[in-house]
């Protein structure tokens, strides 16, 4: 799309200071609104019954039911009048009775199932001669399991659902579960066909992501495939396996509204990054770390900060950190390898526990999730309730995380090294190497994998401000948010209370986007020229409409063609002094922002379709049998949660997809199998967060 081309010349100030506005009053404004009644829309539903709960199993990824509203009728307990009933079967799930996870999508060989009926009822006819008896039965395979009656004259309300009784297989294949439910002379029926196969088969779309992931390195491609496996177990054919898996998996993983939260956050996170790249504030915050660089272990020290600095983004981290202080390095003679080992052990560690970063909505996501079915099992927990305060409580045991974060300065001041990295440290001392020694020689196209497409001009002064301002007004955007949607009012919890109970996905959501406009109308309020920024440059956008006012005057009365008049304008232009980044550079430099980001968000994407097919297979119902059945200690669980998920994320490349494969598999289980002790729980989650960075930082595919 074309953009005006004679837009005013003061219009970057005057939309700088509405920006400003906008931003600053939208978020007040939306802090002071009943955020927790906008926020509960998407996490709960109610039913005809009149109780509230959360989503419901028949509503999940792995279920092809239609989601229904059960209507409630009420039955006379007159003498003199009986009810007559007009009943139909609904839908039908089962669930598992050893672990207790409801509506499962495939039966493992040899475990019970329980089969749960809904049930619509119609209008009512009073009939003196109705029984008031409601018979079912439940037949697998042609074969009755169970049946029995229930009375409607005990209860005013007609019951939605029944328990149609349990059964259980002994053979893989297509198994058909029906239930028959009668009234009088009325008689309906509901079926659903499931496939079955022995528990250890659950574990196949784990075992093709692992298998394609070290062969190919290819993520995507490995996720993918295991998916698609997935799917045909579930499906039981490989055409509708490759159906559901786009249709049902991977569109509803696009389609969930927690998801679309995450997927907002990250991109405005990212776009915001771009804008701060554009503007030279990640160059000028690197560029006023640098005078006080004067030895080798100086150097590092510095590179080490701009990492902590640059906290909000592992990639932009990687980037930045990485591509400005190359050539400060390789000055001091210190080896690509070096550079590359302290970039890589910040960037991510520091990123994945700071709370205001783009790793915390996703890892927020995946624990609410979780969360939310530990509810319907239990509804009065022992843990916290909410995704955000369980991602606090986690932060303490994420040792891996923090120890990284304390040796790397370790190493540094200390100036110790091992082995291979002792090597390339000595070539580079020893013979005073400045080109990075041979680690830069090995990595071909390096600095051009490193370059970035959303750098400032050559014009444009670098001020370490440009990147402070935008990221201070940022934290203090989302942690406003976090308090006012966290206060409930009383005025007796502590801070921690209300960061555990605020709506972590508004708040980054809304923050991050107000931070970006606050980043856009900050820098539109600032004038380049030469090496000079200048403030409120008002003689300047004077001069400039005067300019542009005599332009125009003079194009219409010579009759000057466009082209004529841009050219002289861009003459004219180099003369004076230019906005730091008008309307048009700072929408360039978001959208170029968002490019870095869609890989992630592919990776993402399967990761969650991954998850769900995990649970869909059944891998959750077998580690949740192994965990509450076996000896094992439940108190070694934290340590094998990290061992586990750095195995995937090293043998897969990636935290993210070993996150969401492992908290399905493993806070569930670990709630039960420790009686909801909090410490087990909160170290079960840290410990598959730490490990997925620990195998991801060790991988070779990563």
């Amino acid at each position: 799309m074309m953009m005006p081309r004679f837009a005013g010349p003061s219009s970057s100030a005057l939309l700088a200071l509405v920006f400003v506005a906008t931003s600053i009053v939208a978020t007040f404004s939306l802090g002071s609104s009943t955020l927790a009644e906008q926020s509960g829309g998407w996490r709960e539903h109610c039913h005809g019954t009149g109780s509230c709960r959360a989503s419901t199993p028949r509503a999940s990824v792995h279920s092809f039911m239609p989601q229904t509203t059960t209507q409630v009728f009420f039955v006379s307990t007159s003498s003199n009048l009986q009810g007559g009933y007009d009943v139909e079967a609904d839908y039908l799930y089962i669930n598992d009775v050893a672990s207790q996870i409801p509506d499962i999508a495939t039966i493992h060989n040899g475990r019970t199932f329980e089969v749960i009926q809904g049930l619509v009822w119609g209008e009512q006819e009073f009939v003196s001669n109705s029984t008031n008896v409601l018979l079912w039965t439940m037949f697998v395979d042609g074969n009755e399991q169970a049946s029995g009656e229930i009375d409607l004259s005990a209860s005013r309300a007609l019951p939605s659902e029944i328990n149609a009784g349990t059964a259980s297989v002994s053979n893989s294949g297509t198994h058909t579960i029906e239930v028959v439910v009668s009234v009088d002379d009325i008689e309906s029926g509901a079926s659903r066909d499931y496939q079955s196969f022995n528990k250890g088969a659950s574990f196949a779309p784990l075992v093709v992501v692992l298998v394609f992931a070290v062969t190919t390195h290819m993520v995507e491609l490995s996720l993918g495939l295991g998916v698609f496996v997935g799917a045909c177990m579930v499906s039981g054919t490989i055409t509708d396996g490759f159906k559901t898996t786009l249709d049902t998996y991977i569109l509803e993983a696009l389609a969930s509204v927690d998801h679309g939260f995450v997927y907002l956050f990250a991109l405005f996170m990212s776009g915001m990054v771009g804008m701060l790249e554009r503007s030279g504030g990640l160059i000028g915050i690197t560029d006023a770390l640098r005078r006080f660089v004067r030895t080798a272990r100086s150097a590092q020290l510095t590179a080490f900060t701009c990492g902590l600095i640059i906290f909000f983004d592992d990639y932009a981290n990687t980037l930045v950190a990485g591509a400005s202080m190359r050539p400060l390095l390789d000055a001091m003679c210190v080896s690509r390898e070096k550079l590359a080992f302290i970039v890589d052990a910040t960037a991510a560690p520091i990123a994945s526990i700071v709370p205001i970063s783009s790793w915390v909505g996703f890892e927020v996501g995946l624990i609410q999730a979780e969360l939310d079915k530990i509810l319907a099992r239990d509804p009065n927990p022992s843990i916290v309730t909410t995704g955000f305060g369980v991602f606090l409580e986690t932060i303490k045991y994420r040792y891996y995380c923090i120890f990284m974060l304390f040796l790397m300065p370790m190493l540094i001041i200390a100036d110790r090294d091992l082995g291979p990295m002792l090597i390339a440290e000595r070539r580079c001392r020893i013979y005073a190497r400045t080109d990075g020694g041979d680690g830069a020689a090995r990595a071909t196209g390096g600095d051009e994998q490193l370059k970035s497409t959303n750098a400032p001009t050559p014009d444009t002064p670098c001020r370490w401000w440009n990147m402070a301002f935008p990221v201070l007004m940022l934290i203090f955007y989302i942690f406003y948010l976090l308090i006012v949607t966290g206060d409930d009012g009383s005025g007796t919890q502590s801070f921690l209370d209300i960061m555990q109970n605020a709506d972590s996905y508004s708040a980054l959501l809304w923050g991050t986007m107000a931070g970006a406009l606050t980043a856009w109308a900050f820098y539109s309020l600032q004038d380049k020229k030469g090496d000079r920024i200048i403030w409120f440059n008002v003689k300047g956008h004077v001069g400039k409409l005067r300019r542009w006012c005599t332009s125009c005057f003079q194009r219409f009365r010579r009759n000057e063609s466009l082209d004529e008049y841009e050219e002289d304008e861009g003459v004219e232009e180099k003369e004076h002094s230019k906005p730091l980044m008008n309307y048009r550079d700072g929408m360039d430099s978001f959208l170029r922002g968002l490019e870095h980001i869609f890989g992630a968000l592919v990776v993402l994407t399967l990761a969650w379709a991954s998850g769900h097919i995990m649970t869909a297979v059944g891998l959750d119902r077998f580690f949740g049998v192994l965990i509450s059945e076996s000896n094992l200690n439940y108190q070694m669980l934290p340590t094998i949660s990290f061992v586990v998920s750095m195995v995937i994320a090293f043998a897969t490349g990636t935290s993210w997809g070993t996150m969401t494969i492992m908290f399905p598999l493993m806070l569930g289980p670990s709630y039960d199998a420790s009686g909801g002790d909090p410490v087990i729980f909160y170290g079960v989650t840290a410990g598959i967060l730490a490990g997925a960075v620990a195998g991801d930082h060790a991988s070779p595919i990563s």
